[in-house]
């Protein structure tokens, strides 16, 4: 692809994501939605931004210069204590938004490496994005069977299989892995989510599932 391609590429990552933001917006003032909900419904959407760097990118810089700056942008945004526009107020539980964008240029400096495949960087992408957020969401929705992890952090057990369910699709679809192999970066990437405290998960399990998938590929 030529500069101009990648220019236009990154132009249109950038519309997009001011999308998602307008569109969350719009979910939290006008039609009442749950602060934790519109963070999961960011946490899906941004998480698909990664078909546009792997299909849409092929320059380095380019690919590196969105997510170098949008952990800087989400992090004005949560330190500049704008989280409130969106119901967000818990500063723990909002460096997540920080710590995302992190992983991701992590791994998009891998894969620009050739030390990870497409089908790696997708996976671990798409497994934080669809898998948690969609758990979180089916989870505070229609959760009603929970349990407790360090005795105070509450997960339900409906949310768990969808992150389950999600993982295994993605790892299966995106990840080209075998029935079995999904299963088990399945149950790794719950495991990550459900251990790893403070929004850190949104650094463990993305890096670890890219990994994971990376290795079982080469199996």
């Amino acid at each position: 692809m030529s500069l101009s391609e990648n220019l236009m590429s990154l132009v249109l990552s950038f519309i997009y994501i001011g999308i998602i933001v307008l569109s969350a917006l719009f979910l939290y003032w006008k039609l009442k939605w749950k602060g934790e909900s519109v963070r999961k419904f960011i946490h899906i959407l941004t998480s698909c931004w990664i078909f546009i760097l792997v299909y849409r990118m092929d320059n380095w810089l380019c690919m590196v210069l969105g997510p170098f700056l949008f952990i800087f942008v989400n992090g004005f945004f949560v330190y500049g204590g704008y989280g409130v526009l969106l119901g967000m107020g818990d500063r723990k539980r909002d460096n997540g938004l920080i710590y995302y964008p992190i992983s991701l240029l992590f791994l998009v400096i891998l894969y620009i490496k050739g030390a990870i495949s497409s089908e790696a960087i997708l996976t671990g992408i798409l497994i934080m994005g669809w898998g948690d957020g969609l758990a979180a969401l089916i989870g505070s929705r229609w959760g009603t069977h929970t349990y407790k992890i360090y005795g105070k952090y509450k997960k339900s057990i409906e949310g768990t299989l969808v992150m389950f369910a999600a993982s295994f699709l993605v790892a299966y679809f995106f990840g080209g892995l075998s029935p079995l192999y999904s299963m088990i970066l399945a149950f790794v990437a719950i495991c990550l989510e459900n251990f790893t405290p403070l929004g850190f998960d949104n650094i463990t399990v993305p890096i670890s599932s890219a990994l994971l998938t990376e290795v079982l590929c080469r199996l």
